[in-house]
């Protein structure tokens, strides 16, 4: 590690420490090129204590050894409160490459915008990435927050062309085009790398790289191999733990060879000594390209396929090295482009003149003795101080009192075409958009006031928003708008006489500023809000904004759930595993052998949990080595080897299926009860089914007898038999029970106004670690509402009585609530219960349910 007090020129922010070869490499070629111009490098570890989406690194992962190999200079991880004081240690500042930009990744926050770095030192981005191309993912606070902080930078570039739209349309900033920075280091470099692998790969094979490898991937890697006559496949796993999967999956494919020490030289061997790449990864591709190998790639969807695209058009290729996953092998023998002639002469030339480019950027922009802005529009705001206006007859009243400028308009002048206005500080751009502020007190009956800008030699004025002023007269106040500006001329501000009614109507006007802003901006303002919290608009607006905000939830859980400290993420991942072997060995039509898939998923789990030193006794783990034991006692019995797949275990996953007394994993006949248990005080424990399901009711009033928690806890208990999908059990349920916390949340909520607070109230949610799949967008509130009715009738089975209180809800409430009770973001609302003992007699909604015929719809045989 290096001294906490040593200085240097430059310090890297970014991902270099990422079990990713792409990552590891791109930051070596980033760390190299900026050496190479003779600065010195600090990398940045990651900082932590944003979200749950920062990890704390081990020192012992395939980036950190090559860092130490390599002769990196870096930081300890630290919070990031304390990013700051690196403000001491470089004069300048480089973030990037990576998709350090894309809000849709959990572990983006403000350290890779640069927030911490003080006006003393530059700003610097080198090909960094939004993502994919689109806009639509850049939300209004994402917009808001980090226009200004890209707006402080000395240079930007970006590594994709629709970026620099990206950056200038969104975000207001100035960037340019460069080349990845694994092309910044020339090949020989790498060749110098490749000399240094641990291993020495001999004839003629295909080099296989697939980051997120599966079946369909691995048959058309096989059909390369088969059209070109290679009898080697050498598999180079992902340094992700990605080893024993590959080991799996080519399993029953003679020829694969799996590289089995993860190492960047290694990658870089294989790859340099192939006749032909098949990948499905972008620096996989470029380093194809690098090396000049005949290659195939597989754009990778998941990971974001316009960046292949623009790769390969960079390079020459266009579409001619794509290959897709769905292709069979005989679209691969048809396909002419799968050959080891390749021309190389356009990808050279670019990769050699974008080098020479991007390096003269570079220098540039790290030169301490030049200066530069990557803000598109100055961010200084252009003001008139009580300016001066004009009207075109006699029906205002204009008059300059020290600071502010008087308007007031003249008897029976509260009619159309009765205009006042003054000059803006500059002509409005055509195209543009700005941002209006005026700090004045209208005086006016009007429930709103149009501002409009003027163009005086047309005399054609456009109305540029409304300010509502209902309730507010002579009361002063500040007023922002923003708008665009939709062809040119326009270089005034006016105002109607028509919206100013009543006694003495009229405004003083303190002030006006003038802004120009990144088109993007406007989608940055805070929607206006109706009661509630929901934002204002027609329902489609609401609806589209809500789905917005849930699926940035979704997607930064699935981040955080495959991330190093995602606990429930593994735990839905080997139930997930182990259900799929329980419905195996439930089919009466057992095929032995059965499990390819889900088999080498569970031990891959369960290895990673146990090297992980997590909780042995964790009734996930414990649950699914009763599965695996049930598994390989099934087939022992009927005397089928199954060894392949026990090897999968590590010793210590062994051990646990062997030793394992849990009980509650496996099969059992359809009529046995799965699990007992205990009794509750007072249960009628005779209550038939319909008793508890005719018998429920929603219940507002409660008697002062005491909830026990046993009681509750019975009832989830109940609630617990309610399926999910594939049994991974995502519900949550939170109790409070303190008067002053419940008053404060059914505030919020909003349902339960003229009753007495109930004794306890419950929140089920549904915990979105728990779904894996993009499919599964909606399992969390199936799953969440079958829970929450079997909650609801257990509660009523122990004596209990409940309400359901809905969290159909905005995020401005939705907020409110998780700040005061610390629900974490990754569990989604599903419903409010109160609850507390009631008297029989009490009063509750008759409620009437509908006939059979209007929820029965029956589709017979015509």
């Amino acid at each position: 590690m290096t001294d906490p007090k040593q200085t240097f020129d430059v310090a890297v922010c970014g991902w270099w420490y990422g079990k990713n070869y792409g990552s590891i490499l791109t930051y070596y070629g980033l760390n190299r090129a900026i050496q190479n111009l003779g600065h010195s490098v600090l990398m940045v570890h990651e900082p932590l204590g944003y979200n749950g989406f920062r990890v704390e690194w081990p020192d012992d992962i395939v980036s950190m050894q090559f860092a130490e190999r390599v002769g990196y200079h870096t930081t300890q991880q630290m919070h990031f409160t304390e990013l700051p004081r690196l403000n001491e240690r470089a004069r300048t500042f480089v973030v990037g490459s990576d998709q350090l930009w894309n809000p849709l990744i959990g572990r983006v926050n403000s350290d890779l915008f640069l927030d911490f770095v003080s006006e003393k030192n530059n700003r610097v981005a080198y090909g960094t990435s939004f993502g994919n191309r689109g806009t639509k993912k850049f939300t209004p606070d994402f917009i808001a927050t980090h226009a200004a902080q890209l707006q402080r930078f000395k240079a930007i570039s970006v590594r994709e062309g629709y970026a620099v739209d990206t950056a200038r349309d969104i975000f207001g900033a100035k960037a340019s085009l460069v080349v990845d920075p694994v092309f910044l280091l020339p090949r020989e470099h790498y060749d110098e790398l490749a000399a240094k692998a641990t291993v020495a790969p001999e004839g003629e094979y295909l080099s296989v790289f697939f980051l997120d490898p599966t079946e369909e991937k691995k048959a058309v890697a096989q059909g390369i191999a088969d059209k070109l006559g290679l009898e080697i496949i050498r598999v180079i796993p992902n340094p992700d733990d990605g080893i024993e999967h590959c080991r799996t999956l080519w399993a029953d494919e003679p020829r694969a060879q799996i590289l089995d020490e993860d190492r960047p030289e290694n990658f870089l061997r294989t790859y340099k000594d192939a006749e032909y790449v098949v990948t499905d990864s972008f620096h996989g591709s470029a380093f194809a390209a690098i090396f000049e190998k005949p290659f195939s790639s597989i754009f990778n969807t998941k990971r974001g396929a316009d960046r292949f695209k623009n790769l390969m058009s960079s390079l020459g290729f266009d579409e001619t090295r794509r290959v897709r996953e769905t292709d069979s092998h005989e679209d691969i023998a048809a396909n002419p482009h799968v050959t080891r002639e390749i021309d190389y002469s356009t990808a050279r030339d670019y990769i050699s003149s974008g080098r020479e480019s991007s390096m003269a950027w570079l220098k540039e922009a790290l030169d301490p003795s030049t200066t530069g802005s990557a803000a598109l529009y100055p961010r200084q705001k252009l003001t008139l101080t009580a300016p001066e206006f004009a009207t075109g007859g006699s029906g205002w009243k204009i008059a300059r009192r020290g600071k502010q400028t008087r308007l007031r308009v003249a008897r029976d002048g509260a009619v159309l075409g009765n205009l006042v206005w003054t000059d803006l500080p500059e002509p409005l751009v055509a195209g543009s958009a700005y941002q209006l502020r005026i700090d004045w007190t209208p005086t006016t009956d009007a429930k709103k006031v149009n501002i409009h800008v003027r163009n005086p030699e047309t005399t054609r004025f456009r109305v540029v928003g409304a300010v509502n002023v209902e309730g507010a007269r002579g009361q002063a106040r500040t007023d922002t708008l923003t708008f665009t500006v939709s062809e040119p001329g326009f270089t005034q501000f006016m105002l109607g006489g028509v919206h100013f009614t009543g006694r003495r109507a009229g405004a003083d006007i303190r002030s006006i500023e003038i802004e120009r802003i990144p088109t993007g901006a406007l989608a940055a303002q805070a929607p206006a809000k109706r009661k509630g919290g929901a934002p204002a608009g027609g329902f489609s607006s609401q609806a589209k904004a809500l789905a917005l905000k849930d699926s940035e939830r979704q997607v930064r859980s699935f981040s955080h759930a495959r991330s190093a400290d995602g606990v429930s993420g593994a735990q839905a991942r080997m139930i997930f595993h182990a259900h799929a072997i329980e419905k195996g060995l439930s089919r009466s039509n057992f095929r032995p052998g059965f499990g390819g898939r889900a088999v080498p998923g569970l031990s891959k789990e369960m290895n990673a949990w146990l090297a992980a030193d997590r909780d042995i006794s964790d009734e996930f783990l414990q649950s699914s080595a009763a599965v695996m034991k049930a598994y390989f006692d099934r087939h022992d019995q009927l005397g089928t080897d199954v060894s392949h797949f026990r090897q999968l275990f590590s010793e210590a996953a062994q051990d646990l299926i062997d030793g394992t007394t849990h009980s509650e994993g496996g099969v059992l006949p359809a009529g046995q009860v799965r699990e007992l248990v205990g009794e509750v005080e007072n249960e009628d424990e005779e209550r038939s089914f319909l008793d508890v399901v005719y018998g429920r009711r929603s219940v507002r009033e409660y008697t002062s007898e005491p909830v026990k928690d046993e009681e509750i806890a019975r009832a989830v208990q109940i609630a617990m038999q309610s399926p999910s999908v594939c049994n991974r059990q995502g519900a949550r349920v939170h109790q409070f029970e303190d008067p002053d916390v419940i008053k404060k949340v059914l505030d919020i909520q909003g349902g339960f106004a003229g009753y007495e607070m109930p004794p306890r109230l419950l929140l089920v949610s549904a915990d979105l670690d728990a779904f894996l799949f993009a499919p599964e967008r909606n399992q969390p509130f199936v799953d969440g509402g079958l829970f929450m009715m079997s909650l609801l009738l257990g509660l009523t089975q122990v004596g209990l009585g409940s309400v359901p209180l809905n969290t159909a809800m905005g995020t401005e409430k939705e907020t409110k609530i998780r700040e005061l009770i610390d629900i974490p973001d990754h569990e989604v609302f599903i419903s409010f219960i109160g609850v507390g003992h009631f008297d029989e007699s009490v009063l509750v909604p008759r409620s009437k349910r509908t006939g059979v015929e209007r929820a029965l719809v029956q589709h017979k045989d015509a």
